[in-house]
């Protein structure tokens, strides 16, 4: 059953699924790549938003297609333009990283440093869609917790199985 399509969060309708998703790929890629202070800024955005981008396109491609098969014919003009502007939201997710990439580098902050602030904001917001989703369910109060604590125990997880599979001898370092 997919109800990603119905989901809205504020005024916008989002695919949480996908938010989810990328977040973990974006903070894989991220704990993962090294040479961080060998990097330019440019650079450091072209990293971030490569796994962003590749997982757009798919979506597009993926939608498209998916679409064609339904209707068993060809898009037309109109109907490829819906999936790609449909798709579109999904970039929304590259902007938290970005705004934190843009004023920790103003604050003259290693990239080293900055792409830490950023995985853990991955885990934090992984712990908050963890609350959203549990109070959407109904859930209230301290059995609100264990949704919340289900989606940092993920990024926790997700963090140390990163840092074992990483190249290089110390994975946190500053």
């Amino acid at each position: 059953m997919s109800v990603g399509q119905k989901t809205r969060v504020g005024r916008l309708k989002i695919r949480v699924d996908r938010l989810i998703y990328t977040t973990i790929t974006l903070m894989s890629v991220l704990i993962i790549y090294d040479g961080w202070e060998q990097l330019r800024f440019w650079s450091v955005v072209v990293v971030m938003l490569g796994p962003i981008l590749a997982i757009f396109l798919s979506h597009v491609f993926g939608a498209a297609l998916g679409t064609r098969v339904a209707l068993g014919r060809p898009l037309t003009r109109r109907e490829r333009r819906a999936v790609f502007v449909e798709e579109c939201r999904f970039l929304l997710v590259a902007v938290p990283p970005l705004a934190i990439l843009v004023v920790l580098t103003s604050a003259d902050d290693s990239y080293t440093r900055i792409i830490q602030v950023i995985v853990l904001t991955g885990v934090l917001s992984l712990g908050v869609w963890g609350g959203v989703a549990g109070r959407r369910a109904g859930v209230t109060g301290w059995a609100l917790v264990v949704p919340i604590a289900y989606g940092l125990l993920l990024g926790g997880i997700i963090l140390v199985l990163q840092a074992l599979l990483q190249p290089g001898h110390q994975p946190f370092r500053p």
